[in-house]
């Protein structure tokens, strides 16, 4: 049976017309004075719908899905989900970390002049019964997790020492560095890949089979990562009177192979989709929606849809059935795998050159010299590249073998280093320094790159369409994919009654991927390329430090350091959808004054995306790369070292070295950063990291200056302080110094330690939640008025905090402040902004600030003169505070205007870093760790 409201209800003076958790008890029962449907009340109220009584077959749930749901727990969190029908099932999942780690060293001495010692360190750190960090857990008791981690660490270092004279002295180091990890997903359960035992329509780990449920298991082979790093690395060191010389090198050359079961969102498994917004069963007397304002008895359209997922899900009507296969570029042919591996391989040349020179014995000068020679990383096994700028300016693109990913070898990245060292007298030490450092290309970005190689993987969809009174449609596969035999034959099959657990292997072949024709944007494969000019990130960096000497054993410290970061990476769809062209946007705005034709300012980009299917464009006269630049693609993954940023920051900082039991520390930053991009571009994402609504994502790659800004991590005001004080209590002490033995145990060697943190809010964008300029990326709001810059407080009716006080958004076409959302009590507005503009730019507003205070108390006993055990009980954030995410990572928040939860920065507070030793993501709320440390 499935519930949901008619109409509107008042539950405690507030209104619900739709379900809500509202309308339920911590148990799920339906709270007294809620009204329940029936021949005499028929509106306002709460209505039950049968879902098997009405499907058209008679045939009612799908055995094998209610198996499995019938293994499920029942729910004992009832304020989440709808509240009527969806719920949560709340437990404290296990986790578990496993060693061992191996150390082993030996030196050995030949005579005066030489020396030789070599390293190896083995150090496993595994991740068992559920990864939390990657949030793959066991999702329900009994169950095998969605993944664990096995990691393996070794490192080998062999290192020779040589005086060739007290002045002259050489060492050389060679090695390797190697660390494999595994991302086990399904294979963490025994009984993987078989569908027999692991049903292919229950995954609720990459793809998610379902929308109402989370299934229990992972339906995707492992993801591995190894890389090796052998090392060559030689140092030689000169002093020569004033002057020490040194002079070196460091070669690497990194072997990376990452093997993994999907690429962004194709997997090499058959994975079965449930959604009904493709696919409905077409089931009788589905409830009318409308209103509830108006209309007594309909039901929400958000409920209904709901309930067309559930008849969906419990029926066993998929909507999709998918799987990859990777492509053999040597043989021209598709094939089924359990994994796509890239072969990656990048060499890196570092060598130096400095002189430290002693100009006076209280001035020293530092010259340095480093050349880093990075060539563009290879595939070892094959690399292809577009042959042409990808954005179709130069004619068709094909993708070809390369050597290389790109062709700047950056053989000219050379900096200088300069510092210099002043004590004026005994307790003042001033220091100034500069360099130009660089930076190389993780080897992981490369694998982004491999995995969007068009026909790297085919992706074969095969979809089914809503069932109709007369019947199923036939099913539709990915243009050169094959529909599954048992589709052919019975499009209506269900998970219990034929549906299909596998995809047949595809006709078409990779070749006739590499070079495709002009396509329909919604067809047309997403590709990506590195800049063929791609350079290494490199930062300029400054620095002024005073320290000096004060009494009572205090050292100040005051300084100041700049950076400068240019040719940062930065990711982008070089394919963006351009609006601006021969006169259209003048002519949607009068279209749009003239016909009011439906479409408002929110859904302006998607409907220009509508239009950019190439045939529709030349069939009308237009070029086919009208909208988009280049029709043969869709999305073209594109990074380029284009980004920059600054960063300027004043520090004051003193310490009290530990004397008679006191260490104290305290620091102080004033700062400020501002870039285009502040994170990865790539992120963990083997796809890329680019979505419409992320800070990875530009907001017009015609117009960085949009972008410019204060960085998303920039902090103004940074306080740290800590503090170990030694009790003067017991033996040897101010106090109770002659107290007897037995006494001192309980008095004596107590300690109390402490880490406070306070820092400001960090920056977050305002968008306005519509396409309003293109099709990449939510224009930002545009601001009205006098910017108020928000302050965390509490609405009544409101789930937790807000930032701001707001209104709906205005939706009367005739209010000058049309499709704005007003801050109540004030004359600011955050509005939606015309078609073809942007808004006001990125990251306007700071989000609530945070401060922490950890402590511990020790406890010393001493067993005999060679082992003393100690006591620790560790308090991470002490006074249980509330710190409050910024609205972007709020749990249930949001920077959109558009949005429901607009400005709400509930319902998780933001975690401690300091805690993470507890559970890898950290703990917002107090936690008291104990334990016992043997010293001896």
């Amino acid at each position: 049976m499935f519930r949901f409201v008619r109409g509107a209800i008042n539950v405690g003076g507030t209104t619900v017309t739709g379900n809500s958790p509202l309308l339920v008890d911590a148990s799920g029962n339906l709270k007294p004075g809620v009204p329940v449907c029936s021949t005499t009340i028929t509106g306002n109220c709460v209505d039950t719908y049968n879902i098997f009584a009405n499907d058209p077959q008679g045939i009612g749930g799908d055995p094998a899905v209610l198996a499995l749901m019938n293994k499920l727990p029942a729910a004992n969190a009832f304020n989440l989900g709808d509240g009527l029908n969806q719920a949560g099932f709340n437990w404290n999942p296990p986790s578990q970390f496993k060693g061992p780690n191996y150390y082993v060293r030996v030196d050995h001495t030949f005579g005066p002049n030489d020396s030789l010692f070599v390293r190896w360190l083995q150090n496993t750190f595994d991740t068992k019964q559920g990864d939390f960090l990657n949030a793959r857990p066991e999702v329900y008791p009994g169950f095998p997790p969605l993944g664990e981690v096995n990691r393996l660490g070794k490192n080998l270092a062999i290192s020779y020492r040589h005086n060739f004279s007290p002045t002259l002295v050489n060492e050389f180091t060679a090695g390797f560095n190697r660390f494999a990890f595994q991302f086990t997903f399904g294979e963490s359960n025994p009984d993987f890949p078989n569908p027999q035992k692991v049903p292919i329509w229950a995954d609720d780990c990459v793809l998610g089979s379902m929308l109402n449920v989370d299934p229990p298991y992972c339906l995707s082979p492992h993801t591995q990562r190894a890389i090796t790093t052998p090392q060559l690395v030689d140092n030689i060191t000169w002093v020569h009177g004033a002057h020490t010389l040194r002079a070196g090198i460091n070669f690497r050359f990194y072997i990376h192979n990452d093997s993994r079961g999907f690429f962004g969102g194709s997997v090499v498994t058959p994975i079965i989709r449930f959604n009904q917004n493709n696919r409905q069963g077409n089931f009788t007397n589905i409830p009318t929606t409308g209103s509830g304002a108006t209309c007594a008895t309909c039901a929400n359209s958000t409920d209904i849809n709901l309930l067309q997922q559930a008849i969906d899900e419990l029926a066993g009507i998929p909507s999709r059935i998918q799987q990859a296969f990777l492509a053999n570029f040597s043989n021209n042919t598709y094939g089924s795998t359990n994994f796509a591996t890239v072969y990656t391989r990048a060499h890196q040349y570092d060598s130096y050159l400095q002189d430290e020179w002693k100009l006076r014995p209280n001035l020293t000068l530092n010259l340095g010299l480093r050349w880093e020679y990075n060539p563009a990383p290879y595939n070892a096994k094959q690399a292809l590249v577009p042959n042409v700028f990808p954005d179709g300016s130069q004619g068709t693109v094909t993708y070809a073998k390369a050597d290389r990913w790109f062709k700047n070898d950056n053989i000219g990245a050379v900096g200088p280093r300069v510092g210099v060292a002043w004590s004026p007298d005994n307790k003042t030490s001033v220091r100034a320094g500069y360099g130009w450092l660089f930076d190389t290309l993780s080897t992981f970005q490369v694998t982004a790159i491999a995995g969007k190689i068009p026909g790297f993987l085919q992706n074969c969809l095969i979809n089914l369409p809503t069932a109709t009174t007369t019947g199923q449609g036939p099913a539709t596969a990915t243009s050169g994919c094959v529909v599954p035999p048992a589709l052919v034959a019975n499009p209506g099959a269900r998970i219990s009654t034929g549906f299909p657990v596998t995809v047949p292997t595809p006709t078409i072949t990779p070749s006739a991927a590499l070079s495709p024709g002009p396509q329909p944007a919604t067809q047309a494969p997403a590709v990506g390329a590195f800049d063929a000019n791609l350079k290494n990130p490199s930062v300029h960096e400054w620095d002024l430090t005073i320290q000096r000497e004060l009494p009572k054993h205090f050292v100040a410290e005051i300084g100041y350091i700049g950076k400068r970061g240019t040719h940062l990476y930065r990711a982008y769809d070089l394919n963006q959808v351009s609006i601006n062209g021969a006169g259209f946007l003048d002519s949607f705005n009068i279209a749009m004054k003239n016909r009011q034709m439906g479409y408002n300012i929110g859904n302006f980009a998607n409907f220009a995306d509508g239009l950019t299917g190439a045939n529709a464009i030349t069939a009308h006269g237009f070029p086919a790369n009208f909208f988009r630049p280049n029709p043969q693609f869709g999305q073209i993954f594109f990074q380029d070292s284009g980004g920059d940023s600054y960063y300027h920051g004043l520090f004051i900082a003193a310490r009290h070295r530990f004397e008679q039991g006191l260490d104290f520390g305290f620091s102080y930053t004033f700062s400020k950063s501002i870039d285009d991009m502040s994170v990865d571009p790539t992120g963990a994402a083997t796809g890329g990291g680019l979505s419409t609504t992320n800070s990875r994502t530009p907001a017009d790659i015609h117009n960085w200056r949009l972008d410019r800004a204060l960085s998303d991590f920039n902090n103004t005001h940074v306080l740290l302080a800590n503090l170990l004080y030694e009790l003067p209590i017991g033996k040897g002490k101010r106090l109770a110094s002659s107290a007897p033995g037995w006494a001192n145990q309980i008095i004596g060697g107590w300690s109390y330690t402490g880490i406070f943190a306070y820092q400001s809010g960090e920056p977050y964008s305002i968008t306005s939640g519509s396409l309003t300029a293109n099709g990449a990326h939510v224009s930002y709001a545009q601001v009205r008025g006098r910017l108020d810059k928000g302050h965390v407080q509490f609405i009544n009716g409101v789930e937790g905090p807000v930032m701001y006080n707001a209104g709906q958004r205005i939706t009367n076409p005739s209010d000058p402040n049309f499709n704005c959302v007003n801050v109540t009590g004030t004359q600011t507005y955050f509005c939606i902004p015309l078609p073809g503009q942007q808004g006001n730019g990125r990251n306007i507003v700071q989000g609530p600030n945070f401060w922490n205070l950890d402590s511990g108390l020790l406890k010393d006993f001493g067993l005999t003169e060679r082992f003393k055990l100690q006591f620790r009980a560790e308090f991470f954030n002490v006074l249980n505070h509330v710190n409050w995410e910024n609205p972007r990572n709020a749990t249930s928040g949001s920077p959109s205007i558009r949005s429901s939860i607009f400005a709400r920065t509930c319902c998780v507070t933001a975690s401690l870093p300091s805690s993470a030793t507890v559970i890898a993501i950290g703990e917002p709320n107090r936690v008291l760790q104990l334990g016992l440390k043997l010293n001896f």
